[in-house]
């Protein structure tokens, strides 16, 4: 079970019912407000509470080590400093695609599905193509 320190947070509005995502990737979408991140949108943080209606207020991770549910099972394997993207429903999965974005960097393993691990919040990185 992942813990969470030296976190720094943001105050967010939630965009709807975002209460079953707690500990998953995150964005602002085009009116500023939080949404569960996939696979094709950038990360900007980790949400660290569950506001369960369009409006309530919530707090994003944007830095230092946070829980972070994550999908094991996908890509072999999560390895200790593996980068993590977001999959379909928010999870974190292991990318090593070229340019890809992610969102957090593994700091414990997992191999199951809805583990909740520790991971060091690096929003908005992108794997380097060089």
């Amino acid at each position: 079970m992942g813990n969470a320190q030296n976190l720094q947070c943001v105050n967010a509005v939630a965009s709807g019912n975002l209460s079953a995502y707690q500990y998953c990737f995150m964005y602002k979408d085009t009116d500023g407000e939080v949404t569960m991140a996939t696979a094709s949108t950038v990360i900007d943080g980790i949400l660290q509470d569950d506001p369960a209606a369009e409006g309530d207020g919530c707090l994003l991770a944007i830095g230092g080590y946070s829980k972070l549910v994550v999908d094991g099972t996908i890509g072999g394997g999560i390895v200790v400093g593996a980068k993590l993207a977001s999959d379909a429903a928010g999870k974190g999965v292991v990318t090593t695609t070229n340019l890809d974005d992610y969102g957090a960097i593994a700091q414990e393993a997992s191999t199951a599905a809805g583990d909740i691990i520790t991971v060091l919040v690096v929003p908005g990185r992108e794997i380097s193509s060089a």
